[in-house]
């Protein structure tokens, strides 16, 4: 299927080429070709992109959308997997936060035409990826473009306009410390009152991409989707291999005494292969579950503990601007403290506080200074740092701040410390709006060259 009379006609394709090497963990490396171009129908739209080797076939085809432009993130991460599922990898290098609506919907639909018209992607398996800000896209476009047949979002999500057909495939992925974690969790209870399939993934991160074991997930979830709606020949053998690693995988959180998490699974097996009648033990599991008081105990910890986080969520922002700073002392050191409790429920919900903490501050303190109020801006500084010392964007915005209040000596300085804190994205930084003043000045500049 084409996407008729939404692209300018053809022109120069721009295209460059890197060669990636990705240890996998055994010891061997995998090499891809994975190449930074420009759309041919359009050049000023760029894209890295890998094509796995075919051997004829249409092959299945993802598109990723980061919020900072970084397409080439999720290709380079994502590579090995692609090789190993048989799918064409693409991510924008022009689509971030802040983009207007026309803006977006032409790399979207650019994009689209690219892999159906250069690639040859299967029509009937399309489909988007992204993550934060690039997740919600992607589930915009997703949902509402019919060539696209399913989305995996991960670390942010929005609800539904409309249901999609019964053969989309939608995926929601959050880490368990990442502050979207229960907005994730909000939009997949939507979509389970809408009666859309979807399978969630959590997996052990913060606000971040998954790493590559546990994006394997995603591309499991695709791959079943596709068998069972006819998009893909069916492999017994390998639904088989599937069905087995996630009842093994259940019936170990039970032993373990991880009632909710073992459900959880459950759940992923039946979405996935319909109900367990013929597996004794987990058939047996679940008929016992409204009985288990340790799985009761288990789900009202969990609700209560998300409850005390929404109204701590709620109640940052108004705490910032009117606690002193010896008061965030002490909460940000009893948060410390329960991250550090042996309840993994209490310590992830701690985590996520301060994660959403850290995310709050480098909004108010980007506001503070756009808006020149540098003592306001201090203030919340002095929280963001305490909240995340380690984190580089504390001390760019630090530079952003002495900029402001004119000490270029601190200036450099905090963006000497950010660089030592692993900054290293000055292109995708100067082209934002928010950080063109910092990275214009000349002992920035200088800085760079270093």
């Amino acid at each position: 299927m084409k996407i008729a009379n939404r692209i300018i006609a053809f022109a120069t394709l721009l295209s460059t080429t890197i060669l990636l090497s990705c240890n996998n963990g055994s010891g061997d490396s995998f090499k891809a070709n994975i190449e930074n171009r420009s759309c041919v129908a359009d050049t000023s739209i760029h894209y890295t992109v890998y094509v796995p080797q075919s051997g004829g076939k249409m092959l299945p085809s993802i598109i990723f959308f980061d919020p900072h432009s970084q397409g080439y993130k999720p290709v380079e991460a994502y590579a090995r997997l692609a090789a190993k599922y048989g799918y064409i990898l693409i991510g924008s290098n022009d689509m971030h936060n802040g983009q207007s609506a026309s803006e977006t919907e032409k790399i979207v639909l650019a994009l689209i035409n690219e892999v159906e018209n250069e690639y040859h992607s299967d029509a009937d398996r399309i489909y988007l990826s992204g993550f934060s800000g690039g997740a919600k896209l992607a589930m915009l476009y997703g949902i509402n473009i019919p060539e696209i047949k399913g989305v995996v979002a991960c670390g942010g999500s929005i609800m539904p306009n409309r249901k999609p057909d019964s053969t989309f495939c939608f995926v929601g992925m959050v880490g368990d410390k990442d502050f979207n974690y229960l907005d994730m969790q909000q939009t997949l209870a939507s979509f389970n009152k809408m009666r859309i399939p979807f399978t969630s993934l959590t997996f052990d991160g913060k606000h971040e991409w998954p790493g590559a074991n546990d994006f394997d997930n995603a591309f499991k979830a695709l791959e079943v989707n596709a068998m069972r709606t006819g998009f893909k020949p069916v492999d017994e053998d390998w639904l088989k291999s599937v069905y087995k690693e996630l009842s093994d995988s259940a019936n170990n959180r039970m032993a373990l005494g991880e009632y909710v998490k073992a459900s959880e699974l459950i759940g992923r097996i039946q979405g996935w292969f319909g109900p367990v009648d013929k597996d004794i033990r987990l058939s047996t599991f679940l008929d016992n579950l409204s009985q288990n008081p340790m799985y009761h105990n288990q789900l009202t910890k969990i609700r209560d503990l998300a409850e005390k986080e929404i109204s701590l969520r709620s109640q940052f922002i108004s705490s910032i601007e009117s606690r002193d700073l010896d008061w965030w002392v002490s909460e940000i050191e009893n948060f410390k403290k329960s991250i550090a409790n042996k309840d993994e429920y209490v310590s992830l919900t701690s985590h996520r506080l301060m994660t959403y903490l850290s995310m709050v501050s480098f909004s108010l303190i980007n506001s503070d200074i756009l808006n020149n109020q540098p003592e306001k801006a201090l203030k919340k500084l002095k929280i963001y740092e305490m909240v995340d010392p380690e984190l580089a964007d504390v001390y760019l915005m630090y530079a952003r701040y002495y900029l402001m209040t004119g000490d270029r000596e601190k200036m450099v300085e905090s963006f000497r410390t950010a660089v030592a804190k692993g900054f290293n994205e000055a292109q995708n930084y100067s082209s934002e709006s928010s950080w063109k003043l910092l990275f214009a000045q000349p002992e920035i500049k200088a800085e760079l060259q270093k």
